[in-house]
């Protein structure tokens, strides 16, 4: 009996350790596949590389200008639902795209606030589309993924950039990586913004009425050409969501001017809404928001 025992003991010895050699095989090949990820810096065609090795060193981000369908499809987010084609952007543009990028993002934030949102990658791209269902061919300037984004802007328009043009591009990218920190919690707003308005209901366009958006703390979205308010968000609750007006002040934060928010200030509860979110930002990650609103409108 003895003797049995002393078999299984071996038997079920030999097992375990076959079991453990499996097992650090498979962990051996799991490195080895996310280690492709990485890339060399500086990549050296471009006069940028210098300033994109800093990047790199500061924040972990890579700048990407040579990279390929392995690298750019491996984030599935940017790609779920649509096929993105791209359009790689020559190296001797580098240099203008990260003088946008700095403009338009880099220089809006204190190094600490990159360290927490940059992505792991950035790719820098000429043309960024995908064909709709109506067979129509859309382009996007921005796309953000779960750890990438990806810029789009042409040669052309590279070496002729307007106030306009940046103006556009800004608010652009801006709502897309706003919307991306928000929604993977990249970043925290304050839950004292949901306690000033009612969200039940629907707010209307009627300027005499208790029930007018504006007197209820709400504001239209970006460059949008209907009320977002006069819909509801929850048709099962009847009730406008807490989270779409948290992203279209947000958004309005992001691309309205001083000048521009004045005439919704004026409304004690949007004022209030809008005063917790800035002074919030400020002081939580250390930049004034209101000055990305001001970028190229004034």
């Amino acid at each position: 009996m003895q003797k049995m025992m002393g078999k299984y003991v071996v038997y079920l010895s030999m097992l375990g350790l076959l079991v453990c050699l499996a097992c650090s095989e498979d962990k051996k090949i799991g490195e080895v596949e996310t280690l492709t990820l990485d890339y060399e810096l500086p990549q050296g065609k471009s006069p940028a590389d210098d300033r994109i090795v800093e990047i790199y060193e500061k924040y972990g981000s890579y700048i990407l200008y040579e990279y390929t369908d392995k690298d750019f499809y491996y984030d599935s987010d940017i790609n779920f639902g649509r096929t993105y084609v791209y359009q790689l952007l020559d190296p001797q543009c580098v240099e203008n795209m990260v003088d946008l990028l700095d403009e338009i993002w880099f220089d809006l934030y204190p190094e600490k606030f990159h360290q927490q949102t940059l992505p792991y990658h950035v790719f820098l791209a000429s043309d960024l589309f995908y064909e709709d269902l109506f067979g129509e061919i859309v382009r996007e300037p921005i796309c953000t993924g779960a750890f990438s984004a990806v810029v789009s802007v042409s040669t052309e328009m590279l070496q002729e950039l307007t106030s306009e043009m940046k103006l556009e591009l800004k608010n652009s990218l801006q709502i897309k990586l706003w919307k991306f920190w928000q929604s993977y919690n990249y970043i925290e707003l304050p839950d004292e913004f949901y306690e000033v308005s009612n969200y039940v209901g629907v707010a209307n366009t009627d300027e005499s009425s208790p029930n007018y958006a504006r007197a209820r703390g709400f504001v239209d979205g970006y460059n949008q050409t209907t009320l977002w308010y006069t819909s509801i968000d929850d048709w099962n609750a009847g009730t406008v969501s807490q989270k779409s007006d948290l992203y279209t002040f947000i958004e309005c934060m992001l691309t309205r001017s001083s000048e521009e928010w004045e005439d919704d200030l004026a409304w004690p509860l949007v004022k209030k809404k809008y005063d917790i979110l800035r002074n919030w930002i400020q002081k939580q990650y250390g930049f004034d928001i209101q000055v990305v609103g001001n970028l190229f409108c004034e």
